[in-house]
């Protein structure tokens, strides 16, 4: 009887501690910009800055696939609550047919988006929640973007 005692004891306490791993909760603070910038070193790219004031940081990496060259722009919202990653794809086109394309692609490719800038730059953003971006996480945006501009060049490449 004593040892049975012992033993679910042991039991309740192996129990437990399996129990006490498990809740521990996934880290889910923003990360910062320097964060940024260091997750897409740790992830062995070379990281270009665009913009260098505080508060206001914006880096760039190259990604190649097969047939192109994608500059990605990483920045993280003035919220803190997004991370924009964006891709420059060429001055807009006055073009209403090509326009129209982009504006029904959009459709397909969501959550990235094409819009047009201020200063008429053609662009296709995807905005990442800000919340427990580990390397793996970051890895698959950066791989969906991509993915979706290389999918898409058939309209926006048409324009020039």
């Amino acid at each position: 009887m004593f040892t049975k005692g012992f033993a679910c004891a042991g039991l309740f306490l192996l129990f437990l501690s399996f129990i006490g791993n498990v809740v521990n909760a996934q880290e889910c603070s923003p990360i910062t910009r320097t964060d940024l910038k260091n997750k897409l070193m740790e992830l062995r790219y070379t990281v270009k800055d665009l913009e260098t004031s505080p508060g206001k940081e914006k880096y760039e990496v190259l990604h190649k696939t097969i047939s192109l060259n994608v500059p990605v722009s990483y920045e993280i919202s003035p919220s803190t609550n997004f991370i924009w990653l964006t891709v420059y794809l060429g001055p807009a086109t006055n073009d209403s047919s090509v326009n129209n394309k982009l504006l029904r692609e959009n459709a397909k490719v969501q959550p990235v988006q094409f819009y047009i800038t201020d200063s008429g730059k053609l662009m296709m953003g995807l905005a990442v929640e800000n919340r427990g971006v580990t390397n793996a996480i970051l890895k698959r945006h950066i791989d969906f973007i991509i993915d979706k501009v290389g999918n898409t060049a058939y309209i926006w490449q048409s324009k020039n």
